[in-house]
């Protein structure tokens, strides 16, 4: 089955973060019993072709119609819990990497520490650091650190946040050149990329290794 959903324009909805935490508290049996929510938006916006979604519903990004998603499997590495994979399909080399992964200890983005200090630690792995920002989410109450960092021959934009001991990451890999029609495409990704909140029951499932049963993750 496949680790993301792939939609078509629907109607738009809205969610609070407040609204996302409270079916931890559903009993097991009536969510097992639910049928299956089909993945929508939950922030207001309309869904786009393009719209890609994780299958415990934890995060979601939008490509650019340029850009076409790699179909392996997300789970496959062990290492992460989700690693997702794209690239811009003609024209302009550029990548995206969407990682999920564990984060022992850090139920906050604050957690990790500061933007600065979190910046300079990646900066070592991807160059000097030429923005970083704390910047608020759609949902009510998010945040994500932003950060743009310039290495040799290419830039890397990063946007990240965590929730539930797990550090969501988005990452761009751009040419230093990048023409502006690719700015632009990275910068739809980018605002387009959402993590929230799930249920215990479908975090449990979801952190074992496998997709949640359907009606499982809302």
């Amino acid at each position: 089955a496949s680790m993301y959903t792939y939609m078509r324009p629907g109607p738009p909805a809205s969610l609070s973060r407040a609204a996302a935490l409270k079916f931890a508290s559903i009993p097991l049996a009536a969510l097992l019993a639910s049928p299956a929510a089909p993945a929508r938006a939950v922030i207001g916006e309309s869904i786009l072709p393009g719209y890609l979604q994780a299958d415990d519903k934890s995060w979601d990004v939008t490509l650019p119609a340029a850009w076409k998603a790699s179909a392996a499997d997300m789970r496959a590495e062990p290492e992460h819990r989700f690693h997702l994979r794209a690239e811009r399909s003609s024209g302009a080399a550029a990548s995206l990497d969407v990682f999920v992964d564990v984060a022992k200890g850090k139920q906050f983005l604050s957690d990790l520490g500061k933007v600065d200090e979190v910046g300079r630690r990646y900066a070592e792995r991807f160059g000097t650091v030429q923005r970083a920002a704390a910047v608020p989410g759609p949902v009510r109450g998010s945040t994500y650190y932003e950060y743009e960092f310039a290495g040799s021959t290419t830039t890397t934009r990063a946007k990240l946040t965590v929730y539930q001991s797990r550090l969501y990451m988005l990452l761009l890999t751009l040419p230093s050149s990048a023409p502006a029609e690719v700015l632009a495409e990275a910068d739809a990704i980018s605002s387009s990329f959402k993590a929230f909140p799930v249920n215990m029951f479908c975090l449990a499932a979801s952190n074992g290794g496998t997709a949640p049963t359907p009606g499982t993750c809302y």
